[in-house]
């Protein structure tokens, strides 16, 4: 039987959402000794990892291009120079150095947004390494990295990329050295509409491709203390806290037909430089809603 979500579910099912949203707790890092250890030894990660595959770039390779390793979530004894935990703060380390190249988890599990049963949800505590440093020598047009994400499986899978796909990922959370006289910000932006705004797809210069995205400026870099997020996704709403504030509670009726999955390393949209993130915390849950 189809039922209808009157005024009053629709706010008990946020009050649901929210309470589940956010597990923040300000954490204490130990120093960083640079010994390197294997990710899968740490029980703290094995979570994520269990539920994970990991899409590595070789440094400075050709651009877009990644390498598929642990497809089964088995990660026993994968580590090299630029994914490992790092011994004296166990956090999980992701470095990469090359133009639009990837150092990132994907999630194995697709799942769809308008679920209104169950609740996505990825929560990190991170600290990116010295970005504007990354940064110093590439062109100031290009002067990003995302290390969360939100993207799309398309419609249904075909083997590939899936049938519907679009190459825009409904959410990115990135650190940018200068957006509209900002400098060295954390930003989540967000995908207002599911149109394939591709140069090769035709529709860039459309009015609903000028204005796809919306953005969110979540505060400056702090080079000292990690950041906490929670990203949550269903029920048709998108909501994203930061260091324990809701920044983004967002309706997401126009994604309903795609499959989403998270992601989460790092991306570089910067050249001549290395990123470098640290993962305290990463965990990845589905947690169950009645309204």
């Amino acid at each position: 039987m189809k039922l209808k979500l009157s005024a009053t579910m629709f706010m008990v099912s946020s009050v649901l959402l929210a309470g589940c949203m956010s597990t923040y707790e300000p954490i204490k890092v130990m120093p960083s000794n640079g010994e390197r250890g294997v990710p899968a030894d740490y029980a703290k990660f094995a979570s994520i990892l269990g539920a994970s595959k990991l899409q590595i770039s070789t440094p400075n390779a050709k651009e877009g291009s990644k390498n598929e390793v642990a497809t089964d979530s088995n990660f026993t004894g994968v580590m090299d120079a630029n994914f490992y935990v790092d011994k004296g703060s166990e956090a999980l380390v992701f470095k990469m150095q090359g133009y639009k190249l990837r150092n990132e988890l994907r999630i194995l599990e697709n799942f769809k947004t308008d679920n209104p049963d169950k609740i996505y949800k990825l929560s990190a505590d991170l600290m990116l390494i010295d970005p504007m440093n990354a940064i110093k020598n590439s062109d100031p047009e290009r002067d990003e990295m995302t290390f969360l994400q939100v993207h799309n499986k398309g419609t249904h899978d075909d083997g590939k990329h899936g049938a519907g796909y679009i190459p825009h990922p409904l959410v990115r959370i990135v650190w940018e050295g200068e957006r509209r006289g900002i400098h060295n910000h954390y930003w989540a932006i967000v995908k207002n509409n599911a149109v394939n705004c591709s140069k090769e797809f035709g529709n860039r210069e459309k009015p609903i491709c000028k204005k796809a995205y919306t953005r969110y400026d979540l505060g400056e870099h702090d080079p000292v203390n990690p950041v906490h997020f929670d990203i949550t996704v269903g029920d048709q709403r998108l909501i994203i806290d930061f260091n324990g504030d809701n920044v983004v509670d967002h309706k997401l009726d126009y994604w309903k037909h795609m499959r989403s999955y998270f992601k989460a390393g790092v991306y570089n949209q910067f050249e001549k430089g290395q990123s470098e993130a640290h993962f305290y915390n990463l965990q990845y849950s589905v947690e169950e809603t009645k309204f």
